[in-house]
């Protein structure tokens, strides 16, 4: 198992790789616009304090002593001289700019075959063995943790079939990549539903990970 969890960070962080493999990164959207944050200018105290407020602004029906906190809450951040509802603005923007990157392709990758590692989260079987499948950065994603944003998964199209004897084993998949928008489920027990991926593999050929 340990080995399986240091394979892991690899295959999040590894950039060593030729020409036709490709890193994780490597999936991400490239020259995009930054957005000003200014929460990373702020103290942990000051985070904590504004994530306490909001949570109780999206409370309904607070009691007194809970409205009393949220005072002092404010007061605190004030005397701070921070401005509470500008700084709760940037992260709505903040939030939907992220949302909008992770939706987001490389646009810079041609329709061409790559090598991509990575673990296998089930998507259809054909009885024992599975013909499609999100190949993804972490084992385990989708299934025992949240998926990934869009543009960190790879629906697999593997009509060959995969007899998969484990989800920590991982892989390298080659193929054509391709960028399409899907939905899918996950064909796993806990498995999470309409999964969002922004890239697709066909024509692929299946080999352990060294």
């Amino acid at each position: 198992m340990k080995k399986y969890l240091l394979a892991g960070l690899v295959l999040l962080a590894s950039s060593n790789v030729s020409a036709d493999q490709l890193s994780w990164e490597q999936l991400l959207p490239v020259n995009v616009p930054q957005i000003e944050d200014p929460f990373v200018k702020l103290t942990d105290q000051q985070l904590f304090e504004l994530g306490s407020l909001a949570r109780y602004r999206d409370s309904q029906n607070l009691n007194d002593q809970q409205k009393q906190t949220m005072k002092e809450l404010e007061d605190n951040l004030k005397a701070d001289d921070l401005d509470i509802e500008w700084l709760f603005k940037k992260r709505e923007e903040i939030t939907e700019h992220r949302r909008m990157l992770a939706s987001m392709p490389n646009a810079t990758l041609t329709e061409h075959t790559y090598e991509i590692p990575g673990f296998v989260t089930p998507v259809e079987f054909n009885n024992d063995v599975v013909t499609k499948f999100f190949l993804v950065p972490t084992m385990g994603a989708c299934i025992h943790t949240p998926p990934p944003p869009a543009n960190q998964i790879v629906l697999v199209d593997y009509p060959k079939g995969l007899k998969l004897t484990s989800l920590y084993e991982p892989i390298w998949v080659k193929g054509d990549l391709h960028v399409k928008k899907t939905k899918a489920d996950v064909s796993y027990s806990d498995g999470a539903a309409n999964v969002e991926t922004i890239y697709q593999m066909d024509e692929v050929t299946i080999r352990p990970y060294r």
